[in-house]
Protein backbone atom coordinates (compact mmCIF):
# COMPACT_ATOMS: atom_id res chain seq x y z
CA UNK A 1 0.00 0.00 0.00
CA UNK A 2 1.94 3.30 1.46
CA UNK A 3 1.54 7.08 1.71
CA UNK A 4 3.68 9.79 0.51
CA UNK A 5 3.57 13.57 1.28
CA UNK A 6 5.32 16.70 0.10
CA UNK A 7 6.16 19.21 3.08
CA UNK A 8 8.24 22.87 3.23
CA UNK A 9 9.58 24.12 6.40
CA UNK A 10 8.97 27.38 7.66
CA UNK A 11 12.86 28.04 6.52
CA UNK A 12 11.89 26.91 2.71
CA UNK A 13 13.09 23.62 3.04
CA UNK A 14 11.61 21.33 0.78
CA UNK A 15 10.92 17.40 1.89
CA UNK A 16 9.51 13.97 0.09
CA UNK A 17 7.83 11.44 3.21
CA UNK A 18 6.67 8.02 2.74
CA UNK A 19 5.54 5.23 4.55
CA UNK A 20 6.57 1.43 3.11
CA UNK A 21 3.10 -0.87 3.63
CA UNK A 22 3.77 -4.12 2.76
CA UNK A 23 2.66 -7.60 3.56
CA UNK A 24 5.72 -9.53 2.17
CA UNK A 25 9.11 -8.59 4.53
CA UNK A 26 11.49 -6.30 1.87
CA UNK A 27 14.60 -6.21 4.04
CA UNK A 28 15.34 -3.24 2.88
CA UNK A 29 18.69 -0.74 4.43
CA UNK A 30 19.84 2.50 3.37
CA UNK A 31 22.42 2.47 0.65
CA UNK A 32 24.33 4.89 -1.03
CA UNK A 33 24.97 4.69 -4.59
CA UNK A 34 28.06 6.18 -5.80
CA UNK A 35 28.38 8.54 -8.93
CA UNK A 36 29.59 6.40 -12.10
CA UNK A 37 27.72 2.87 -10.80
CA UNK A 38 27.56 0.67 -13.80
CA UNK A 39 24.69 -1.79 -13.96
CA UNK A 40 22.64 -3.60 -16.13
CA UNK A 41 19.02 -3.44 -16.95
CA UNK A 42 16.96 -6.21 -16.74
CA UNK A 43 16.92 -6.39 -20.61
CA UNK A 44 20.48 -6.44 -20.71
CA UNK A 45 20.84 -2.96 -21.64
CA UNK A 46 24.35 -1.58 -19.65
CA UNK A 47 23.86 2.05 -17.88
CA UNK A 48 26.41 4.20 -15.68
CA UNK A 49 25.02 6.71 -13.05
CA UNK A 50 25.82 10.04 -13.40
CA UNK A 51 24.44 11.24 -9.84
CA UNK A 52 25.43 9.16 -6.40
CA UNK A 53 21.75 8.97 -4.20
CA UNK A 54 20.57 7.14 -0.66
CA UNK A 55 17.44 5.74 -0.51
CA UNK A 56 16.02 2.47 0.75
CA UNK A 57 16.83 -0.41 -1.03
CA UNK A 58 18.37 -4.15 -1.49
CA UNK A 59 20.68 -6.35 -3.73
CA UNK A 60 19.45 -8.69 -5.86
CA UNK A 61 20.96 -9.19 -9.71
CA UNK A 62 21.24 -5.73 -9.33
CA UNK A 63 20.26 -3.00 -6.71
CA UNK A 64 16.31 -2.30 -6.42
CA UNK A 65 15.04 0.70 -4.58
CA UNK A 66 11.92 1.84 -3.41
CA UNK A 67 12.56 5.22 -2.47
CA UNK A 68 15.77 7.85 -2.53
CA UNK A 69 17.11 11.34 -3.03
CA UNK A 70 20.02 12.52 -5.14
CA UNK A 71 22.78 14.63 -4.94
CA UNK A 72 20.91 17.22 -6.64
CA UNK A 73 17.77 17.16 -4.54
CA UNK A 74 16.00 14.85 -6.81
CA UNK A 75 14.06 12.65 -4.80
CA UNK A 76 11.45 9.77 -5.50
CA UNK A 77 9.03 6.95 -3.91
CA UNK A 78 7.52 3.93 -5.23
CA UNK A 79 3.79 2.94 -4.51
CA UNK A 80 1.34 0.01 -4.87
CA UNK A 81 -0.62 1.26 -8.23
CA UNK A 82 -3.11 -2.44 -8.44
CA UNK A 83 -5.25 -2.82 -11.13
CA UNK A 84 -3.67 0.54 -13.14
CA UNK A 85 0.01 -0.04 -14.39
CA UNK A 86 -0.08 -1.29 -17.68
CA UNK A 87 3.07 -1.72 -19.08
CA UNK A 88 4.79 -2.70 -22.27
CA UNK A 89 4.51 -6.81 -23.00
CA UNK A 90 7.73 -6.34 -25.22
CA UNK A 91 11.00 -4.37 -25.30
CA UNK A 92 11.11 -1.50 -28.23
CA UNK A 93 14.41 -0.92 -30.05
CA UNK A 94 15.67 2.68 -29.80
CA UNK A 95 14.52 3.06 -26.25
CA UNK A 96 16.32 2.37 -22.90
CA UNK A 97 13.61 -0.70 -21.26
CA UNK A 98 12.98 -0.88 -17.68
CA UNK A 99 11.20 -3.20 -15.48
CA UNK A 100 9.30 -1.64 -13.38
CA UNK A 101 11.63 -1.70 -10.52
CA UNK A 102 14.17 0.06 -12.15
CA UNK A 103 12.82 2.94 -12.60
CA UNK A 104 13.95 4.45 -9.12
CA UNK A 105 17.59 3.22 -10.18
CA UNK A 106 17.49 4.95 -13.29
CA UNK A 107 15.25 8.24 -12.28
CA UNK A 108 18.40 9.08 -9.31
CA UNK A 109 21.11 8.26 -11.61
CA UNK A 110 20.29 10.32 -14.53
CA UNK A 111 17.84 13.08 -13.70
CA UNK A 112 18.49 16.40 -11.23
CA UNK A 113 15.68 17.84 -11.42
CA UNK A 114 11.56 17.22 -12.62
CA UNK A 115 12.29 19.54 -15.29
CA UNK A 116 14.95 17.50 -16.64
CA UNK A 117 12.72 14.60 -16.04
CA UNK A 118 10.11 15.95 -18.45
CA UNK A 119 12.63 16.72 -21.09
CA UNK A 120 14.01 13.62 -21.05
CA UNK A 121 10.94 11.07 -20.45
CA UNK A 122 10.50 10.07 -23.78
CA UNK A 123 13.65 8.24 -23.73
CA UNK A 124 12.24 5.38 -21.46
CA UNK A 125 9.64 2.73 -21.43
CA UNK A 126 8.58 0.63 -18.86
CA UNK A 127 8.21 -3.14 -19.87
CA UNK A 128 6.70 -5.97 -17.74
CA UNK A 129 9.37 -8.03 -16.02
CA UNK A 130 9.30 -9.23 -12.58
CA UNK A 131 11.25 -8.65 -9.89
CA UNK A 132 13.03 -11.62 -8.61
CA UNK A 133 12.55 -11.32 -4.83
CA UNK A 134 8.39 -11.44 -5.29
CA UNK A 135 8.30 -13.50 -8.20
CA UNK A 136 5.84 -11.08 -9.64
CA UNK A 137 5.58 -7.80 -12.04
CA UNK A 138 4.69 -5.28 -9.42
CA UNK A 139 2.51 -2.58 -10.63
CA UNK A 140 4.01 0.45 -9.42
CA UNK A 141 3.61 4.53 -9.64
CA UNK A 142 5.87 7.37 -8.75
CA UNK A 143 5.73 10.83 -6.67
CA UNK A 144 8.98 13.24 -7.36
CA UNK A 145 9.76 15.81 -5.90
CA UNK A 146 12.46 18.47 -6.07
CA UNK A 147 14.55 21.40 -4.14
CA UNK A 148 11.90 23.77 -5.84
CA UNK A 149 9.29 22.39 -4.09
CA UNK A 150 7.80 20.60 -7.15
CA UNK A 151 5.51 17.73 -7.12
CA UNK A 152 4.35 15.34 -10.07
CA UNK A 153 3.18 12.07 -10.07
CA UNK A 154 4.52 9.34 -12.45
CA UNK A 155 2.32 6.54 -14.32
CA UNK A 156 1.74 4.25 -17.07
CA UNK A 157 -0.01 3.69 -19.46
CA UNK A 158 0.75 1.09 -21.89
CA UNK A 159 4.39 1.36 -20.97
CA UNK A 160 4.49 4.93 -21.95
CA UNK A 161 5.72 7.35 -18.87
CA UNK A 162 2.61 9.84 -18.30
CA UNK A 163 3.77 13.06 -15.95
CA UNK A 164 1.03 14.49 -13.92
CA UNK A 165 1.39 17.61 -11.90
CA UNK A 166 0.58 16.88 -8.39
CA UNK A 167 -1.16 20.19 -6.80
CA UNK A 168 -2.03 18.57 -3.51
CA UNK A 169 1.27 16.77 -2.92
CA UNK A 170 0.07 13.88 -1.39
CA UNK A 171 0.07 9.66 -3.42
CA UNK A 172 -1.50 6.90 -1.98
CA UNK A 173 -2.39 4.08 -4.26
CA UNK A 174 -5.45 3.33 -6.49
CA UNK A 175 -7.35 4.60 -8.24
CA UNK A 176 -5.57 7.63 -10.47
CA UNK A 177 -4.42 10.92 -8.89
CA UNK A 178 -7.74 12.52 -10.59
CA UNK A 179 -9.97 10.34 -8.71
CA UNK A 180 -8.68 11.26 -5.63
CA UNK A 181 -8.46 15.02 -6.42
CA UNK A 182 -11.73 14.54 -7.17
CA UNK A 183 -13.05 12.43 -3.97
CA UNK A 184 -11.53 15.65 -2.00
CA UNK A 185 -14.93 17.89 -2.29
CA UNK A 186 -16.83 15.29 -0.28
CA UNK A 187 -14.69 16.46 2.47
CA UNK A 188 -14.21 20.25 2.37
CA UNK A 189 -16.68 20.91 5.44
CA UNK A 190 -13.57 19.08 7.70
CA UNK A 191 -11.68 21.60 9.63
CA UNK A 192 -9.66 22.20 12.80
CA UNK A 193 -11.85 24.34 14.11
CA UNK A 194 -15.16 23.05 16.42
CA UNK A 195 -19.05 22.71 14.94
CA UNK A 196 -20.98 25.36 16.32
CA UNK A 197 -24.07 25.55 18.57
CA UNK A 198 -27.47 25.39 17.15
CA UNK A 199 -30.84 25.48 18.14
CA UNK A 200 -34.18 23.34 17.25
CA UNK A 201 -37.35 25.26 18.70
CA UNK A 202 -36.04 25.52 22.68
CA UNK A 203 -33.41 22.50 22.29
CA UNK A 204 -29.63 23.30 21.64
CA UNK A 205 -27.11 21.42 20.40
CA UNK A 206 -23.63 21.26 21.32
CA UNK A 207 -20.61 19.48 20.80
CA UNK A 208 -19.64 17.05 23.06
CA UNK A 209 -15.94 18.34 22.69
CA UNK A 210 -12.42 19.29 21.03
CA UNK A 211 -12.52 17.89 17.37
CA UNK A 212 -15.89 18.45 16.46
CA UNK A 213 -14.80 19.82 12.88
CA UNK A 214 -12.99 16.86 12.33
CA UNK A 215 -16.03 14.84 12.15
CA UNK A 216 -16.14 12.41 8.66
CA UNK A 217 -12.76 12.24 8.69
CA UNK A 218 -11.88 9.14 6.96
CA UNK A 219 -10.02 6.92 9.60
CA UNK A 220 -9.63 3.80 7.75
CA UNK A 221 -6.48 1.89 5.79
CA UNK A 222 -7.63 2.27 2.41
CA UNK A 223 -5.97 4.09 0.01
CA UNK A 224 -8.89 7.32 -0.57
CA UNK A 225 -8.83 7.66 3.36
CA UNK A 226 -4.89 7.31 4.01
CA UNK A 227 -5.20 10.16 1.13
CA UNK A 228 -7.98 12.36 2.37
CA UNK A 229 -6.24 11.91 5.60
CA UNK A 230 -3.45 12.88 5.09
CA UNK A 231 -3.89 16.00 2.74
CA UNK A 232 -5.95 17.53 5.86
CA UNK A 233 -2.66 16.67 8.41
CA UNK A 234 -0.35 17.79 5.77
CA UNK A 235 -2.19 20.84 4.95
CA UNK A 236 -2.62 22.32 8.77
CA UNK A 237 -0.01 20.87 10.92
CA UNK A 238 2.43 23.11 12.52
CA UNK A 239 5.86 23.46 10.61
CA UNK A 240 7.92 24.57 13.72
CA UNK A 241 10.92 26.73 13.56
CA UNK A 242 13.93 24.47 12.68
CA UNK A 243 14.83 21.68 10.14
CA UNK A 244 14.64 19.13 12.81
CA UNK A 245 11.00 20.74 14.16
CA UNK A 246 10.09 19.93 10.12
CA UNK A 247 11.22 16.83 10.13
CA UNK A 248 9.40 15.62 13.53
CA UNK A 249 6.46 17.02 12.28
CA UNK A 250 6.28 15.17 9.10
CA UNK A 251 6.63 12.19 10.87
CA UNK A 252 4.06 12.93 12.97
CA UNK A 253 1.79 13.35 10.12
CA UNK A 254 3.39 9.93 8.83
CA UNK A 255 1.56 8.69 12.03
CA UNK A 256 -1.84 8.84 11.17
CA UNK A 257 -1.36 6.53 8.31
CA UNK A 258 1.13 4.22 10.27
CA UNK A 259 0.08 0.80 9.68
CA UNK A 260 0.48 -1.31 13.11
CA UNK A 261 0.84 -5.04 12.67
CA UNK A 262 -2.22 -7.55 12.83
CA UNK A 263 -4.85 -4.81 11.96
CA UNK A 264 -4.62 -4.88 8.16
CA UNK A 265 -4.35 -8.71 6.72
CA UNK A 266 -5.06 -9.57 2.99
CA UNK A 267 -7.03 -12.29 1.65
CA UNK A 268 -3.69 -14.72 2.07
CA UNK A 269 -3.35 -13.81 5.16
CA UNK A 270 -0.46 -11.93 4.79
CA UNK A 271 0.17 -9.10 7.35
CA UNK A 272 0.32 -5.67 5.46
CA UNK A 273 1.82 -3.24 7.91
CA UNK A 274 4.27 -0.26 7.59
CA UNK A 275 7.76 -1.90 7.62
CA UNK A 276 9.29 1.75 7.34
CA UNK A 277 9.05 5.62 7.25
CA UNK A 278 10.93 7.99 5.44
CA UNK A 279 11.76 11.45 5.37
CA UNK A 280 14.01 13.13 2.67
CA UNK A 281 15.41 16.68 2.79
CA UNK A 282 16.04 17.57 -0.41
CA UNK A 283 18.19 20.57 0.25
CA UNK A 284 20.23 19.50 2.89
CA UNK A 285 20.35 15.60 1.23
CA UNK A 286 19.74 13.97 4.76
CA UNK A 287 17.69 10.78 4.66
CA UNK A 288 15.60 9.99 7.61
CA UNK A 289 14.50 6.21 8.15
CA UNK A 290 12.27 4.97 11.17
CA UNK A 291 12.28 1.01 11.41
CA UNK A 292 9.11 -0.60 12.67
CA UNK A 293 10.21 -2.42 15.73
CA UNK A 294 12.06 1.04 17.08
CA UNK A 295 10.83 4.84 17.17
CA UNK A 296 14.01 6.12 16.75
CA UNK A 297 14.88 7.85 13.54
CA UNK A 298 18.47 7.24 11.77
CA UNK A 299 20.14 9.32 9.51
CA UNK A 300 22.70 9.34 6.45
CA UNK A 301 23.10 12.83 5.00
CA UNK A 302 24.88 12.37 1.30
CA UNK A 303 28.74 13.47 1.32
CA UNK A 304 31.15 13.77 -1.00
CA UNK A 305 33.30 10.44 0.26
CA UNK A 306 30.12 8.66 -0.03
CA UNK A 307 29.30 10.04 -3.57
CA UNK A 308 32.99 9.39 -4.72
CA UNK A 309 33.41 5.50 -3.22
CA UNK A 310 34.42 2.67 -5.24
CA UNK A 311 31.15 0.53 -4.05
CA UNK A 312 27.71 1.23 -3.03
CA UNK A 313 27.92 1.92 1.06
CA UNK A 314 25.18 -0.40 2.79
CA UNK A 315 24.47 1.06 6.16
CA UNK A 316 23.29 -2.18 8.30
CA UNK A 317 20.80 -1.09 11.28
CA UNK A 318 19.61 -3.94 14.24
CA UNK A 319 16.42 -1.76 15.19
CA UNK A 320 15.23 -2.21 18.97
CA UNK A 321 13.45 -0.32 20.99
CA UNK A 322 14.67 1.63 23.99
CA UNK A 323 13.09 3.68 26.20
CA UNK A 324 15.30 6.38 28.50
CA UNK A 325 15.23 5.73 32.32
CA UNK A 326 14.74 8.96 34.35
CA UNK A 327 15.59 7.44 37.33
Amino acid sequence: MCTSLTFTSTQGNHFLARTMDFGFELDGRPIVMPRNHEWTTHFGQKQKSSYGFVGTGRKLEEYFFADGVNEHGLSVAELYFPNEAKYLSEPIENKLNLAPHEFILWLLGEMSSIEELKQRVNEVVIVNAPVSLLGITVPLHFIVADKSGNSIVVETNSGKIEIKDNPIGVMTNSPELEWHLKNLNNYIFIRPTNASAISIDDFTLKPFGQGSGTFGLPGGYTSPERFVRTVYTRHLTEKGQTTKDAVNAVFHILNNVTIPKGVNIKDDGAVDYTQYRVVMDTDELVYYLNPYSTQEVFSVKLTENLLTANEPTEFGINPTFNATSLN
